[in-house]
């Protein structure tokens, strides 16, 4: 029986592992679902959608989830209830405000405390910290014995393993070298290494794969357009920079501010990079500290070159001070880059910025 193997009647499952955190949540629903049919036995939700006020919300309201809540459900003995966005619900500053975020917080209180007999609860959201949930209902769901899982992707975490095992799923035998290379050139987000995992396996299926072939197959992904874009920027060469900043906004629209933290750690390492250079470390050797494969490895030390120090350290200032504007309003991505772009390009930046 499920409940004897996972008891959990609410379940919270969090973190930018988008891939996982789906994964993870459906995996859940088909064990306390156990085999029944999910369109009687499943109703999803999603918090930005409850949010709205009444009139634009539609079929997905909180009186919704609150009358699915208290109906029992109808050709099956069990019904699990899924809520996206779960970090949005929040308790109100203002106890006299009667706004839908009220109305949705104390509904959700009281089922985390007071979960139905027949029901089950996943609850999903992309955020990575506890505290970017409401403590109250972060506090109810674990002094309650709720399940609480999160996956989170670091810069510095490097799934490997992840990549070969799931290469092997696909029918893609992947080497060490060249799930690192993958990575390398991807990044560590589950969901876009799943995605060309995927597209590799439509063509290599079956095959050894081999890193010429990682190269040939990945060639437009974002991480190498920001390593032709930076390219491009250390010649000083403003319109093949923007042409690439372009297609890469066009192509992602809704991934600004993913693209700007590649920049941003791009110029980073330059800038680590300029300064091995200037502390006389071998070639050799800062390659192998800079972790990246060999095709790589050249084009960047080139890069640096190209930079003075103090260059590379008043972009990443500039860099760091933008990096603000964007995260709080993320469509001034594009105008901010471009006007960078033009700097840099200009040599303003060779010279202290003040």
């Amino acid at each position: 029986m499920m409940t004897q193997n996972d008891p959990h009647k609410i379940c919270l499952i969090h973190g930018n592992q988008l891939l996982l955190v789906e994964e993870t949540a459906n995996t859940l629903i088909d064990q306390r679902l156990e085999g029944r049919e999910q369109d009687w036995s499943l109703e999803r939700f999603n918090a930005q959608e409850m949010l709205k006020t009444i009139g634009e919300s539609g079929k997905n309201s909180i009186d919704d989830l609150l009358i699915s809540c208290e109906t029992l459900p109808m050709l099956t003995d069990r019904k699990v209830i899924r809520i996206d966005n779960f970090e949005l619900i929040k308790k109100a500053a203002n106890k006299s405000d009667n706004s839908q975020a009220v109305r949705l917080f104390e509904a959700l209180e009281n089922i985390i405390k007071n979960p139905p007999e027949s029901l089950w609860f996943v609850f999903t959201s992309p955020a990575m910290r506890e505290q970017d949930f409401s403590k109250p209902l972060y506090r109810s769901i674990k002094q309650g014995g709720g399940r609480i899982q999160k996956f989170v992707a670091y810069d510095n975490s490097t799934p490997y393993n992840w990549v070969i095992q799931r290469g092997e799923q696909k029918g893609l035998p992947l080497t060490a070298d060249v799930a690192r290379l993958l990575i390398n050139i991807v990044g560590n987000d589950l969901t876009d290494l799943d995605h060309e995992l995927e597209k590799l396996s439509l063509y290599l299926s079956g095959k050894t794969v081999s890193e010429e072939m990682i190269k040939e197959h990945i060639r437009g992904h974002k991480h190498l357009s920001v390593f032709r874009m930076t390219e491009a920027l250390s010649r000083k060469e403003l319109l093949p920079a923007l042409e690439i900043l372009d297609h890469q906004l066009q192509s992602a629209p809704r991934e600004h501010v993913r693209l700007f933290a590649l920049i941003i750690m791009q110029f980073r390492r330059l800038l680590i990079i300029h300064s091995m250079f200037e502390q006389f470390y071998k070639e050799s050797e800062i390659i192998g500290k800079i972790s990246l494969p060999p095709f790589l490895s050249k084009q960047v030390l080139a890069q640096a070159r190209n930079f003075t120090s103090e260059e590379l350290q008043n972009i990443y200032t500039e860099l760091s001070k933008l990096d603000l504007r964007v995260k709080f309003k993320n469509t001034l991505a594009p105008l901010l880059l471009q006007d960078l772009f033009q700097r840099i390009c200009s040599g303003q930046f060779q010279n202290a910025v003040k």
